[in-house]
């Protein structure tokens, strides 16, 4: 058939039936296995020559729950994947349907007759390699755990000494504790290759649980770690982060980094006592997972235009409001990235520091020693800088020496928990700044939020509304006629229908009018009316946006915004 197909020359096939001394019942398998034959239109010719089912797996739908069922390194092994099973057989796609002995094996370690399918050995492989990097069901998780190479963390030169001896002890001990150690490795690999933002190590009374959060969610990926295993694991993380394994009373704070996939990654290490032991929560600091573009964090058309006029600014403060967790850090940095130039000397200080920049100096909050934002950013004046990035602004003293920073000829850039933009001015006010000195000062304030994108994967049209959800929401009629989307939950997404995040803006430049209300200490209410009406786009507006474009759903929009009561 091969050679009627024209897929093979007819001397090729001659030279392997001479071979073996005739036809042999698996020739067209032994031509693919040699190469001798283009792979998946011979795999073809062979489900025809057995009488099989040919399954392209480019589009082939995997059924999770049994695929999750099987060991990962028996379908590697023998090339397979598992179709469906009923109560008296199973339905495997095969590379090799043809090996007898192969099948008889599958069957004794399967427990039931096999009914063959067949696809490619390289697309089976492709698709195994797939589903272990997509799934976060455990075994998938872990499944190349022995084949993993050790992690190495990375030595900081401004890393403080390894804590008391007893410390370097138990790290000697924890050398020999090799499946600590892989375990450890891997669930960080495995996070960071899932764009995982943090690692929960959650100890319970009889079991310790392993967490991702992606995209803004919990997923559980291990919960059967042994018992035995619990302290080493958490104690492999201290070592790491060089905090002291002795103590276990109170909360310590670290960092590490570590060379991941052939770049550098810093993760943030928070340790506290629970009653049943020390929990951990690692944030994973990935500069490559933001690129620390200004245009990749959401911002686009007029809003992006305001906020880049306002941040190129010789002097004056822009800040960055919203609740924690909403992307004012990374936004922050993309800011730095945008402005900073070897003209200019940039110092931050932060709590703690995230990302570390060439060419700036970046300084991390101490309370312990002192050393707060307040005292801090009263150094850094005298330190004759030209951009200034503070991490937030907490009280009343670092607000009034970051808005005198700003009158006296320097670029500030903040932070400030704040729902939105006339919130964060009520805030400031608050804090007893004077309204003179505000307006003088004040360049811009953006509100943001993080929302998530839908699965381009899985995103399909969105007839899931419920009537009770657009009676509910009194915006909704104005934007009845909108095509909603929606994704339907696929192995790239993790079933959530959701991809990434990306995010959502209110901008604010400190015009005249703005100013003038501030002055004469008018309503949030009237300042925010004002703004809309000269053109600032609300959070609510901006998740319209989202939806009208096909970005984001209705479901998500709701969660993350909300009605102002006619406002709009």
């Amino acid at each position: 058939m091969l050679v009627e197909e024209k897929l093979i020359n007819i001397e090729i096939v001659q030279s392997v039936v001479e071979e073996f001394g005739g036809i042999p019942p698996n020739l067209a398998q032994i031509l693919i296995e040699r190469k001798l034959v283009s792979e998946e239109p011979a795999t073809m010719a062979l489900a025809q020559e057995l009488g099989l089912d040919y399954v392209d797996l480019s589009t082939y739908q995997v059924n999770d729950q049994l695929f999750n069922s099987v060991d990962v390194a028996l379908m590697r092994a023998f090339s397979f994947i598992p179709d469906k099973r009923g109560e008296k057989e199973i339905t495997l796609i095969m590379a090799n349907p043809g090996n007898v002995d192969q099948i008889e094996e599958l069957e004794v370690e399967l427990g039931l007759p096999i009914i063959p399918k067949v696809a490619s050995h390289r697309a089976i492989q492709k698709l195994l390699a797939l589903m272990v990097e997509t799934s976060l069901d455990s075994k998938m998780v872990f499944a190349d755990l022995e084949n993993l190479p050790p992690l190495e963390v990375v030595a900081e030169e401004e890393a403080e000494e390894v804590p008391p001896s007893t410390g370097v002890a138990i790290h000697q001990e924890l050398k020999e504790e090799a499946p600590v150690v892989r375990l450890v490795d891997s669930v960080i690999l495995k996070a960071v290759r899932k764009r995982a933002s943090d690692i929960h190590f959650e100890v319970y009374e009889a079991q310790l649980k392993v967490k991702y959060r992606i995209d803004g969610v919990l997923f559980e990926v291990l919960t059967d770690v042994e018992p035995q295993m619990r302290v080493p694991i958490i104690s492999r993380l201290k070592v790491m982060a060089q905090l002291d394994i002795a103590e276990k009373r109170v909360p310590q704070d670290g960092r590490f980094k570590l060379k991941i996939d052939d770049r550098f990654v810093d993760f943030r290490v928070s340790v506290l006592p629970s009653i049943f032991g020390e929990t951990v929560v690692l944030r994973i600091l990935d500069k490559s997972a933001f690129g620390l573009d200004i245009r990749k964090v959401g911002l686009c058309g007029n809003d992006l235009l305001v906020f880049q006029r306002n941040a190129r600014k010789p002097y004056g403060m822009v800040l960055v409001a919203g609740p924690t967790g909403s992307g004012k850090t990374t936004t922050l940095y993309s800011a730095i990235n945008f402005v900073h130039s070897s003209a200019d000397k940039f110092i931050t200080i932060e709590d703690p520091v995230e990302y570390q920049f060439p060419d700036i100096v970046q300084i991390a909050v101490n309370e312990k020693k002192g050393l707060t934002f307040s005292s801090g950013l009263r150094s850094i004046v005298r330190q004759d800088p030209d951009k200034i990035m503070v991490g937030e602004i907490r009280d009343p003293e670092t607000a009034n020496i970051a808005v005198n920073a700003a009158l006296t000829g320097h670029l500030v850039f903040s932070s400030i928990h704040a729902n939105n933009v006339t919130d964060a001015i009520s805030r400031l006010i608050n804090m007893k700044i004077d309204p003179y000195e505000f307006v003088s000062s004040f360049n811009l304030i953006m509100s943001q939020r993080l929302i998530r994108n839908i699965c381009p994967n899985c995103k399909t049209d969105d007839t899931t509304i419920s009537e009770e959800a657009k009676r509910l929401t009194a915006d909704f009629s104005a934007h009845a006629n909108l095509h909603f989307m929606r994704g339907s939950g696929c192995r790239y997404c993790h079933q959530t229908g959701y991809q990434g995040r990306s995010g959502i803006f209110e901008v604010l430049e400190m015009v005249p009018k703005i100013k003038q209300m501030i002055l004469t200490h008018e309503s949030p209410l009237l300042i925010r009316k004002t703004a809309m009406a000269l053109g600032m786009v609300p959070l609510r507006k901006a998740g319209w946006i989202k939806i009208e474009n096909g970005e984001t759903t209705f479901e998500e929009m709701n969660r993350v915004t909300f009605e102002e009561g006619g406002l709009e």
